[in-house]
């Protein structure tokens, strides 16, 4: 196919596939330099989480590596109920906030990397 043979369309989508190459290269560069991207880094404030799911990415700890149970959060909010702090915790993983670290007991858990960054 000769490049006058090309339809408006045909440039516009091999300008994207180009622009996607790159982008996908770079991904990849970070990635295998462990480094995580900038467009990853986000706000807790900006995932419209609820007022006490708010309060339990503020606690200490969940900002870190090694994370905290949620028997420390329950008492550092000074709360007596665990299962709604527990309940908070899964619905802020379902967003992709929060996880859970795994094989560690009792259970800890942390924002996730990209919320870690921007606290």
């Amino acid at each position: 196919m000769d490049a006058r043979d090309s339809s408006p369309a045909d440039v516009a989508f091999a300008r994207f596939f180009r622009a996607l190459s790159v982008a996908a290269l770079d991904l990849a560069q970070e990635l295998e330099a462990g480094q995580p991207s900038e467009v990853g880094s986000l706000s807790v404030d900006d995932a419209n989480l609820g007022s006490l799911q708010r309060q339990v990415a503020g606690v200490p700890g969940m900002g870190n590596e090694v994370g905290i149970t949620p028997r420390q959060i329950t008492q550092h909010l000074d709360r007596s109920d665990e299962p709604n702090i527990r309940t908070a915790l899964a619905a802020m993983q379902k967003r992709g906030v929060a996880e859970l670290i795994p094989a560690v007991s009792p259970q800890r858990w942390r924002l996730t990397l990209p919320y870690r960054d921007s606290r």
